[in-house]
């Protein structure tokens, strides 16, 4: 594209400019007067090149300025007309309706059937016409140099095309010839002041037409049909040619030409696109663009204004979008649109010297085409272990088009990753929600993170955006995690193997999510307890305590690894063998080490406190006492009911289910009864909190005799009286299932 050169022009100073207005009349002058009426603001914008309000529409452009249009909520539709010399905008008055020509400085201030012509070149006084004597029901098309073009009702049916005007004071009516009068138009177009292009149907058909018009004869100079299935109204004159945009039955876009007065015509396909804007560009070039390609979220080579020769057929790119395009003096074009190196405005496209188009930025709003990164919000470190809904990271855009954002977060250890993505809304602003989580549901482990930011503009124009940085999660590791993460993990073994799961993408949480399986290692079937009592030892991770058929208790050391999560194990020691049940979990003395609880076959309860050490993780044990031959399992759950330590459920052989609250001196206060029908369950697992609501939750698999297949949840409430929620059932996905399965 060539390069769009700025006049070089710097006002030094704002300067306000008083238009004379008085009842009716507006006289537009190119210095201050003395005004006898209301004020009309202008403002000259300093830079090299005039300003435009961004989000405004062209309305009308000549040799001397431009008119465009701004609304806002707050002040309502705003016409202005800015000069190109010196950057001067005058504001209108807020009355009425404005409407410009292509390539005039004339323009129509309406308000029911009066109307005023300003040139704002010379700030000559209005012309008024009155179009009442035209009767009723007549509509405004548009304005061609200083002539009206209306729409007006026939009695006996159709529809006139009437050119008014009123050179030197007298009004001049003249109605189009040469059209049938049955005709149904559906567009009025023109590439320059001096011809109309009625687009239209005659009555019974469905060919679409054009008649070119000479505004000053009001007659047709040219009717032809248009071929091909056609984009709206999309048409261009020029003294020699008339080009036009179809498509085809796939909507693939194609640019036809021909010359004035023949029959014959070319045919040049360009691609897929809609809508499909055609202008001629003197008698040897014609352009064509996809409109609109700013707010596109798909990549298109036809967003660009491309010129296209019509002598030799090479093709000169003149601006990456355009949002519409109007003829100019000179059979030039004036051009809303935008380039990555000069950003958003108007610019006026003409041949040069050498033959060749060029584009010159005419007014900017200051806006660049180019996305650009403001400002962002990430934090450096991020406690999911206290996650309340998401972590908030956000980022602030400028630039014009739409963009989609990508965030990946990487695991740095482990290479696993969690990517977020979203568009900016329209402040420029992307705020995305990290759930603490990896990609399909995983939780998010502790360690250090990387983080990539890749803004791509939608449309494919202008250059991508990364940014980088770190972050840390710090949360501390849950008690039945067995992958540094601070969220539980779920154990089972099955034929000798031992396997982990995520609890929160088994619990659905991450839902739809396909489950990610860790094999932990095989010969676990030597082992006829296995116990997840959390940290017992000197590292931070949960460990795992199990009892060979031999009696001999082994402790195995939690490394934090997600793919291994267990050290080798080390020998605790042996006469383990007359215990029947097993547990562990729970701080049952207040020292801050989960302890061991086991039964012996004669029913009496044992406490082995937790010492801290990796070598030694229990003192002697302690006799808490008999009767406990009525249960057929023993849970230690944590904290569950809100006292001072940790507490202990137990199910007896009808399925009732007690729950023992934790005195706090290793002893348990009486029994209460909190449920029944837990009989029902071949597993009940302290799994702690999945669901980060604070409070450890209860996980139960199946029907004993594993009848049934799916795994039931109960969410810790924290009322010891009531102590978990309604069972919610966990669907077991295809590819897994729980019969025959052991939970940890």
């Amino acid at each position: 594209m060539s390069r769009a050169r700025a006049p070089r022009r710097h006002l030094t100073a704002a300067v306000t400019v008083a238009l004379a207005v008085t009842v009716g009349t507006l006289t537009a002058v190119p210095a201050a007067v003395a005004s006898t009426g209301t004020a009309v603001v202008a403002e000259a914008q300093q830079g090299e090149v005039p300003a435009l309000l961004p989000d405004s529409f062209i309305g009308g452009n000549g040799p001397s300025g431009f008119l465009s249009r701004h609304y806002t909520a707050a002040e309502g539709m705003q016409y202005r007309w800015t000069r190109y010399a010196d950057g001067v905008t005058t504001t209108l008055l807020p009355t009425g309706t404005y409407a410009g020509s292509v390539g005039s400085d004339v323009v129509v201030r309406y308000e029911g059937t009066r109307y005023e012509l300003y040139d704002m070149a010379t700030g000559a006084d209005p012309v008024v016409i009155d179009t009442k004597a035209l009767g009723t029901g007549f509509t405004f098309a548009r304005l061609a140099g200083s002539t009206l073009v209306l729409s007006v009702p026939r009695p006996d049916g159709g529809t006139d095309i009437h050119l008014v005007s009123k050179p030197d004071g007298t009004l001049v009516d003249r109605t189009v010839s040469g059209v049938p009068a049955s005709a149904s138009f559906t567009y009025y177009d023109l590439s320059s002041p001096d011809t109309l292009i009625l687009h239209y149907a005659p009555a019974g058909s469905s060919a679409r037409r054009v008649a070119l018009v000479d505004v000053a004869t009001a007659k047709v100079l040219e009717d032809r049909v248009l071929t091909g299935n056609l984009y709206g109204a999309e048409a261009s004159a020029s003294a020699t040619r008339l080009a036009w945009a179809e498509k085809d039955d796939t909507t693939t876009a194609a640019l036809r030409v021909a010359r004035r007065g023949q029959d014959e015509s070319t045919r040049v396909p360009l691609g897929w696109g809609s809508p499909l804007t055609v202008d001629l560009l003197g008698d040897d070039w014609v352009t064509y663009s996809v409109t609109g390609g700013t707010k596109q979220y798909s990549s298109n080579p036809l967003h660009a204004l491309t010129a296209r020769s019509l002598t030799d057929g090479r093709t000169v790119k003149l601006l990456d979008t355009v949002d519409r395009v109007r003829g100019d003096s000179d059979g030039g074009l004036f051009v809303q649109g935008a380039t990555v190196e000069h950003g958003e405005g108007v610019y006026r496209i003409a041949v040069g010297p050498d033959g060749t188009p060029a584009a010159t930025l005419v007014a900017s709003t200051g806006r660049s085409l180019v996305l650009t990164v403001t400002d962002q919000s990430v934090p450096e470190t991020v406690d999911v272990s206290r996650l309340i809904g998401t972590v908030r990271l956000e980022w602030r855009f400028s630039g014009l088009p739409s963009a989609l954002v990508t965030v990946e977060l990487t695991h740095t250890a482990s290479g696993r990753s969690k990517t977020l993505s979203a568009s900016p809304d329209q402040t420029g602003r992307v705020l995305l929600g990290w759930n603490g989580e990896f990609d399909h549901g995983i939780s998010a482990y502790n360690g250090d993170y990387t983080w990539r930011m890749t803004a791509k503009p939608a449309n494919g124009i202008g250059p991508t955006i990364e940014r980088t940085g770190a972050l840390k999660v710090v949360g501390k590791p849950a008690p039945h995690s067995f992958s540094d993460s601070s969220s539980p993990d779920l154990l089972y073994r099955y034929g000798g193997r031992l396997y982990r799961y995520d609890a929160r993408q088994v619990f659905g949480f991450g839902q739809g999510n396909p489950l990610t399986e860790v094999t932990i290692g095989s010969g676990w079937d030597a082992y006829d307890q296995i116990v997840t009592p959390g940290n017992i030892g000197s590292t931070e991770h949960a460990d795992l305590i199990t009892r060979d058929k031999t009696g001999v208790l082994w402790s195995y050391a939690g490394t934090g690894r997600p793919t291994a999560p267990f050290a080798t194990r080390v020998k605790v020691g042996g006469g383990w063998g007359v215990y029947n049940k097993l547990t562990a979990g729970s701080d049952l003395n207040g020292d801050g080490r989960p302890d061991l609880l086991a039964t012996d076959r004669t029913g009496v309860l044992w406490l082995y406190k937790g010492t801290g050490s990796a070598t030694t993780p229990f003192s002697a044990r302690v006799k808490l006492g008999g009767g406990w031959g009525v249960y057929n399992k023993i849970v230690a759950t944590g904290n569950i009911g809100g006292g001072p330590a940790g507490d202990l459920v137990a199910r007896d052989t009808a399925g009732v289910l007690w729950l023992y609250l934790g005195k706090g001196d290793g002893t348990f206060a009486a029994r209460t009864r909190i449920g029944s029908g837990w009989n029902r369950y071949a597993d009940v697992v302290a799994i702690g909190d999945a669901n980060r609501d604070g409070r450890p939750d209860l996980l139960a698999n199946g029907l004993m005799g594993g009848r049934d297949d799916s795994l039931a949840f109960y969410p810790g409430t924290g009322d010891w009286h009531a102590p978990f929620g309604a069972r919610m059932n966990i669907l077991t996905p295809s590819e897994l299932t729980w019969q025959g399965h052991t939970l940890f």
